[in-house]
């Protein structure tokens, strides 16, 4: 069926943050000059406890890849075509060293169930655990071969996100399975990561629906996309306003959780707060 991307006269921006090693030239200048949205950060504080560089990158660009699929699920749905997509759990691809789950989760286990609630996909997890608050008990369930198994660990905080709830692992959706009514082309490049779900979604509803959402209006934005439609928190909202001011856009649209950092980075830039796809649209149908 024919879509309606010509009757659009502009798109959504999709805003990254680039990271790359700091020369002693460049750790001496940032140190001294302290230019406005680059911060130094240490190689261990940005990866989890034992994970090499190359690892983190690749389970980054799997999260990324399942983010382009719920976005589709998302965009086609709420445009009222029927859509599949399933998973069979979170499958864990690592076990942090210090985590909550050292030595009681193994790699390849699938997490099926956490707090009674069915674990479909690796964002549900992260949701269901990010629910409480670090320290507090939450209840794992997994599959192993032909076993399912029980645990109960208390949530702790790992080095590289700090203030959020974790069990100590890292997950990808096992038997990711899906079926869409048209195809959706992609042109991420380099960018690795779920944090522009919600600005695919837009982006893919927009070329699908007669109406232009953006009224000839720059839109930036950023947000992680759950299948229930729910933008989630991400993190160098500072970096991504600056970036969007600097491309010119109209607007951002930034998760809930983000707002009041993404406040104080903004200048000109006019910020909307959205919890969900479905706000989202009514605050661009409202502009």
């Amino acid at each position: 069926e024919k879509g309606y991307k010509e009757n659009n006269r502009e798109g959504f921006l999709l805003t990254a943050v680039q990271s790359q090693r700091a020369t002693i030239w460049d750790y001496i200048y940032i140190s001294t000059v302290h230019p406005p949205g680059v911060e130094l950060e240490s190689i261990s504080s940005q990866l989890p406890p034992g994970m090499d560089m190359e690892k983190y990158i690749e389970i980054m660009a799997e999260l990324m890849e399942e983010s382009k699929l719920k976005a589709e699920a998302v965009a086609f749905r709420k445009a009222g075509y029927d859509v599949k997509v399933e998973g069979e759990g979170a499958l864990v691809v690592e076990v942090l060293e210090k985590g909550a789950a050292a030595g009681k989760l193994k790699k390849d286990d699938v997490i099926v169930n956490i707090d009674g609630v069915k674990v479909e996909f690796a964002t549900d997890a992260v949701d269901l655990i990010r629910k409480h608050k670090i320290g507090e008990t939450v209840k794992i369930v997994v599959k192993r071969g032909d076993e399912e198994l029980e645990y109960s660990m208390k949530t702790v905080e790992v080095e590289n996100n700090p203030g959020k709830a974790s069990i100590g692992v890292m997950i990808t959706t096992k038997n990711l399975d899906y079926e869409f009514p048209r195809e959706v082309k992609f042109d991420t490049r380099n960018i690795v990561g779920p944090s522009a779900g919600g600005m695919f979604t837009l982006e893919i509803y927009n070329q699908i629906i007669k109406e232009d959402l953006t009224k000839g209006l720059k839109i930036a934005g950023t947000g992680t996309i759950s299948l229930d439609g729910t933008i989630g928190e991400i993190d160098g909202v500072e970096q991504k306003i600056m970036a969007a001011e600097k491309a010119g856009a109209d607007i951002f649209l930034v998760p809930v959780a983000n707002y009041e950092d993404a406040r104080k980075a903004a200048e000109k830039i006019k910020l909307y707060q959205i919890k969900d796809i479905e706000e989202a649209i009514k605050t661009l149908e409202n502009l």
